[in-house]
């Protein structure tokens, strides 16, 4: 009999990594599975969807476990042995990536997965990274101004011009995703930032935000005074670590 890895390893190629980071979103699971089915199927090309369940403690992980058995030749579930924040689940989930192109999303549903095909078509105008931007944002005032924080200082100190530093929704080359330094917890905010360092090429769309529609937020005020450590400490390793 064969094992999962060598099954694993003889799978088609695949051209899009869809990653989805999950602690504790049993009821949004069902219908976000819905929707990126439905836009990735539509996009013809071979692609994988990868959820990282950063050891979630409510049902998260039996309705994963479920979606793979039912799509085993797309759905792959990482499991962390320990609570690790959305920065180790994202690196993880990076790292397991087989696509040409790896897209990240949060799984609360605020980000929209039929923004995936915009990040596609924007990447082949020579992007290395694409960005989505909540322009419309539908979040809470915490969230808010920690997002706003970070876009001042990315504005007032770099040359990076995006709109919204901090947006899950991002696409990536293959090329670059080794290159980007997911080392610490909060580091995940700034990655188009560590990208523009390294003299990768980033771009924007503008993309549909959505409000939450179950459970609550985990962020809270105390992360706003981290930011902006964060973001100097990034400078001075120039993206890199």
């Amino acid at each position: 009999m064969s094992d999962p890895e060598s099954r694993e390893n003889r799978v088609k190629k695949v051209i899009c990594s869809v990653i989805f980071p999950v602690y504790n979103e049993e009821e949004s699971l069902e219908p976000l599975l819905s929707e990126v089915l439905t836009v990735m199927s539509g996009l013809n090309k071979p692609y994988e969807i990868i959820f990282v369940d950063d050891s979630s403690s409510d049902d998260s992980p039996r309705i994963l476990s479920r979606f793979r058995d039912e799509l085993p030749e797309i759905i792959r579930i990482v499991t962390l042995p320990e609570r690790s924040g959305q920065t180790k689940a994202l690196r993880v989930g990076l790292d397991k990536a087989r696509g040409e192109v790896a897209v990240t999303l949060d799984a609360d549903l605020q980000n929209d997965p039929a923004d995936i095909p915009a990040l596609l078509q924007k990447l082949e105008e020579g992007f290395d990274c694409v960005c989505g931007w909540r322009r419309d944002r539908q979040d809470t005032l915490v969230k808010a101004a920690l997002s706003k924080l970070g876009n001042i200082l990315q504005r007032i100190f770099t040359r990076l011009t995006i709109h919204d530093v901090s947006c899950t929704l991002r696409a990536y080359r293959q090329e670059c995703i080794a290159r980007i330094p997911l080392n610490w917890e909060g580091q995940h905010r700034f990655i188009p930032l560590c990208l523009s360092l390294q003299g990768f090429k980033v771009g924007e769309i503008e993309s549909h935000h959505r409000a939450r529609r179950f459970g609550a937020t985990k962020y809270s005020h105390k992360r706003i005074f981290r930011v902006v450590t964060d973001f100097f400490r990034i400078l001075k390793a120039g993206g890199k670590a």
